[in-house]
């Protein structure tokens, strides 16, 4: 991933956007063109993980409760991908720290 991408993941979470639907839809967006534009399929795989949580702020409002676990899932794990990318990582790795993600929100989503 290229750094100029993280930098914009970064600003987006600093500014907390991630309960803003435009907003996150415009992120969602620009993963999937990095990924169309570089061939790096990281970024749109990152793109489908937050397009979960934009799919469910569109079923109705999500409770508090939810919406502090699901930060507490997205936040920390996109932090640690975007750690291990800046630190060049094996792409493996990036892959298995986004698979992290799927699967602790896919269960959060399934509990609820």
């Amino acid at each position: 991933m290229r750094p100029q991408l993280l930098d914009a993941i970064e600003g987006f979470f600093e500014q907390g956007s991630l309960w803003d639907g435009d907003a996150l839809a415009e992120l969602i967006a620009r993963l999937d063109a990095e990924t169309a534009e570089t061939g790096d399929p990281l970024p749109e795989r990152l793109g489908r993980f937050l397009r979960s949580v934009h799919l469910r702020m569109q079923l109705g409002e999500i409770p508090q409760r939810t919406r502090d676990d699901i930060e507490a899932i997205v936040y920390p794990r996109v932090w640690k991908l975007m750690e291990a990318a800046r630190d060049d990582l094996p792409a493996g790795e990036l892959q298995t720290r986004l698979e992290v993600m799927n699967r602790r929100l896919s269960r959060l989503f399934a509990r609820e």
